[in-house]
């Protein structure tokens, strides 16, 4: 079975993933290639400089993050 997409990505994280999303809504079809064989929490952290804030926000997916941000535990 021959698969052909417009673009290969390799790597499914944040900026991967993003990178997917913002060309599919331009038509632009993605592979992504992921190592890991399941999503999982690893327990690290996540540092986003500001225009990381202005590309989540374009792309429409800011708000789940900061809905996490300001949980109380």
């Amino acid at each position: 079975m021959e698969i052909v997409e417009d673009v290969v990505i390799v790597g499914g994280g944040v900026a991967g993933l993003a990178t997917a999303v913002a060309l599919k809504r331009i038509g632009v079809e993605a592979l992504v290639l992921e190592r890991g064989e399941e999503l999982r929490t690893i327990g690290s952290a996540l540092t986003l400089m500001p225009n990381a804030w202005v590309a989540l926000d374009a792309l429409g997916v800011s708000h789940e993050l900061t809905s996490h941000l300001y949980k109380q535990k």
